[in-house]
């Protein structure tokens, strides 16, 4: 009986020997193949441009097209300006950007490669767009020879016409919710537009393309609004789709351009895309997400 028990003994404590080390394996093999983008997709095997990016979330130097209109310039002209943004471009050069991508009209590629292929000649003087500050100075002093437009706006799809979207908030019982959400945000927002005359532009960029940053800059898309009219018209939700499909046309636009794996994209844009865009990135098969982030310390 002794025996016996030895000899269960010595079998159990060797199978468990066994799997330990199996699993071992295993796991080696796992860890092995965290270098392999996206090991679990189904076209893994196949010869895909994995690109790696970078967003450049940013505000608007010229334009008042977003919800929020701002209170707070700057002088993209002024020295002290002019020396903040040599600051910010020496950053993003630590990332080593193979292409330049912008928040232009892809439609209008041309016309935007004819400008800044006249600025690279000395013949055309920048307008304040940060497409132009940051993006067309960047791209010459990289000496890349192109600059590339992935912008492409959206159509609002409704199925039912309105004209007092407030009115029917508070028809539908959803306005003093809105309310409250859109005052904070509204607050949130001039904070945040105050800030670039207190901070230095680097000091500023690293902190809008900060993970708080860009998830608050994308949470307003997620209450208030898009429950106007759910269960019925679905108003509010109609109308954030629009911004996603905006997101996803970009998203093309940029997969659709020549790349390869060796390319690594910096994409200068809204900091309100920032969160979507992100997210597209990291799923795609076809792209390396790099947060900016990093580099902007």
């Amino acid at each position: 009986m002794n025996g016996q028990f030895k000899k269960h003994f010595f079998w159990s404590n060797f199978c468990i020997l066994a799997f330990t080390l199996l699993s071992s394996c295993t796991q080696a093999d796992s860890n092995s193949q965290k270098t392999i983008i996206h090991p679990s997709t189904p076209v893994i095997d196949l010869d895909l441009p994995v690109s790696t990016i970078a967003i450049l979330g940013t505000f608007h130097f010229v334009a008042n097209v977003d919800p929020y209109k701002r209170k707070f310039d700057i002088d993209p002209e002024a020295p002290e300006t002019q020396q903040e943004l040599a600051q910010l471009r020496a950053q993003l050069k630590q990332y080593h950007p193979t292409k330049i991508l912008v928040e232009y009209p892809v439609i209008s590629q041309d016309y935007l490669d004819s400008l800044y292929q006249a600025y690279r000649q000395g013949k055309y003087t920048l307008s304040h767009y940060e497409s132009m500050q940051i993006g067309f100075r960047l791209a010459a002093e990289l000496d890349h020879e192109h600059i590339y437009a992935v912008d492409a706006q959206s159509p609002l799809d409704l199925e039912v016409e309105i004209d007092d979207w407030e009115g029917y908030a508070y028809q539908t019982g959803k306005g003093p919710k809105l309310k409250d959400i859109n005052d904070r945000f509204d607050h949130f927002y001039y904070e945040m537009d105050s800030l670039k005359t207190t901070m230095s532009l680097p000091e500023y960029y690293a902190y809008l393309n900060s993970d708080s940053i860009i998830l608050a800059n994308d949470q307003q898309k997620l209450s208030g609004w898009i429950e106007i009219g759910a269960g019925d018209t679905y108003l509010g939700a109609d109308l954030v789709t629009k911004d996603y499909r905006r997101n996803f046309r970009i998203y093309a636009n940029i997969l659709a351009l020549p790349r390869t794996p060796n390319d690594r994209l910096l994409l200068i844009i809204g900091s309100s895309h920032t969160r979507i865009l992100r997210h597209l990135f990291e799923d795609g098969p076809e792209f390396n997400y790099v947060p900016v982030e990093e580099y902007l310390q």
